[in-house]
């Protein structure tokens, strides 16, 4: 509709009577001690524009509050309060000449701006927007299997990244997520949640949306999922969205094992009972120089079961230096999951990737990582999963996978390969999971069949 398209121009111009009556005050206070003939002459012109400002942006204030995507306490004390502001902007203009009546307008008007603009913030991001105040810290899951699907994992993640615009004071879309019952109702967009269906919940579809799409969840500019926040979500809509269940009643895959570890405690990680992913034989322990130089870099290294020397490295978006590459090296017996996503240099890892005889999973997404550092996963013969997903990989560089008999699902949406070129009948052990491509079966071809669920 046409008032709602109005309304979106609010955020632009409740700029405007800030800029210009804050400017008008400014001068106003320099007046008293030089130029005051000339700032007077300007004044009058500035407090009108700060009126018409003021007034425009009160009208696109009241429109986009039609939405209903507001708390409507908070929307009518904005509201009201930007609309005195507007009068007290004539009140001031008026009374200029005046000592005393103008220095109160002054005064009362300037205090009532800050005040609308910090329910304007607060309307936007939230009413703790300016806290200093640290939220209390949840205490750390140390048992990750006896934790509560929704309550230890899922709501704390909605609570970080979806409740600034789907909760008690701002609905996006008509859409709270902030309970159960709100996250069952769904918005005016559609169901946010379809236990067992993933296809037809708006979570899942919104999330998995390229960051650039206008409906990608969470938007643009906030701070996005990580990749295991994703997975859990996703699983957790796939396994029935329960409220109450613990991760231990919930079917497991080893992917998903590994993705839940991210949100386990350091110092006390519960064992996960997959044999796959661990291996049988224990190892020795790992140079805790090393680690110790990982974690001071920022870089997660975690025992992935209690009583394990294997590690979990997760070098996510961190850039590792040669030191922290030299770490790695030290600890190739025992790293047996990594996250390299979002590096920059990722071919560099290949003189390190090459000799994790143990690794079973492997993260290379969003990264360059090229044919060029393929050659250095030849010989990682345990190797179970690769993410290969928004790299430069084209299916030249798959070649080298082909002879990993523990290899079972790779992932190469938006890489280079081109599926027409790719001879399937060489992989028929493994899962190239395509995303948004399709993968031509071949008669020939073997395919991997689930019954329904």
């Amino acid at each position: 509709m046409i008032t709602e398209f109005i309304g979106k121009f609010h955020p632009l111009l409740v700029h405007l009577p800030i800029g210009f009556f804050l400017l008008a005050f400014v001068l106003k206070v320099i007046s008293f001690w030089k130029n005051k003939e000339s700032i007077e002459a300007i004044l009058p012109i500035m407090l009108i524009l700060s009126f018409l400002a003021s007034a425009f942006s009160s009208l696109t204030g009241f429109l986009l509050s039609q939405s209903g995507e507001y708390d409507i306490e908070m929307v009518d004390r904005h509201q009201w309060s930007g609309i005195v502001f507007t009068v007290l902007i004539l009140a001031v203009y008026f009374f200029r000449n005046n000592a005393k009546l103008g220095l109160a307008a002054w005064i009362v008007s300037t205090l009532l701006l800050m005040f609308v603009g910090h329910l304007g913030g607060s309307l936007t991001h939230g009413e703790d927007f300016l806290s200093i105040q640290q939220k209390a810290e949840k205490a750390p899951i140390t048992d990750i299997q006896n934790a509560k699907v929704y309550a230890d994992l899922v709501q704390p993640i909605l609570e970080e990244k979806c409740y600034g615009c789907h909760s008690s004071k701002k609905q996006k879309g008509n859409l709270r997520l902030d309970s159960p019952e709100y996250i069952l109702a769904g918005g005016k967009e559609g169901k946010s949640v379809v236990p067992h269906n993933t296809q037809q919940s708006l979570i899942s579809k919104r999330i998995f949306m390229p960051e650039g799409e206008e409906e990608h969840m969470p938007p643009k500019g906030k701070p996005q999922l990580t990749e295991a926040e994703v997975k859990v979500l996703d699983w957790w809509i796939k396994e029935g969205a329960s409220f109450d269940k613990l991760v231990k009643n919930f079917n497991q895959t080893p992917e998903i094992k590994l993705a839940l570890l991210t949100f386990q405690g350091s110092g006390n990680a519960a064992e996960v009972s997959t044999a796959s992913n661990i291996p049988e034989k224990e190892v020795e322990k790992g140079s805790e120089e090393s680690i110790a130089l990982l974690k001071n870099g920022g870089i997660l290294a975690l025992p992935v079961a209690t009583n394990s020397n294997y590690l979990l490295i997760n070098l996510r978006g961190i850039e590792p230096s040669e030191k922290d590459l030299g770490a790695l090296k030290a600890l190739k017996k025992q790293i047996v999951w990594l996250n390299a996503s979002k590096i920059k240099n990722a071919d560099a890892l290949a003189t390190i990737l090459q000799d994790l005889n143990e690794i079973r999973v492997l993260h290379l997404n969003k990264t360059n990582f090229s044919d060029n550092g393929m050659a250095a996963l030849k010989n990682l013969e345990h190797l179970q999963m690769l993410n290969l997903a928004n790299t430069n990989i084209t299916e030249k560089g798959l070649e080298n996978i082909k002879g990993l008999n523990e290899l079972r699902k790779v992932y190469l949406y938006q890489s280079k390969v081109q599926f027409s070129r790719l001879k399937m009948t060489d992989f028929p052990k493994i899962k190239l999971d395509t995303g948004g491509y399709t993968v031509p079966t071949l008669v020939s071809d073997t395919s991997l069949v689930k019954p329904p669920m």
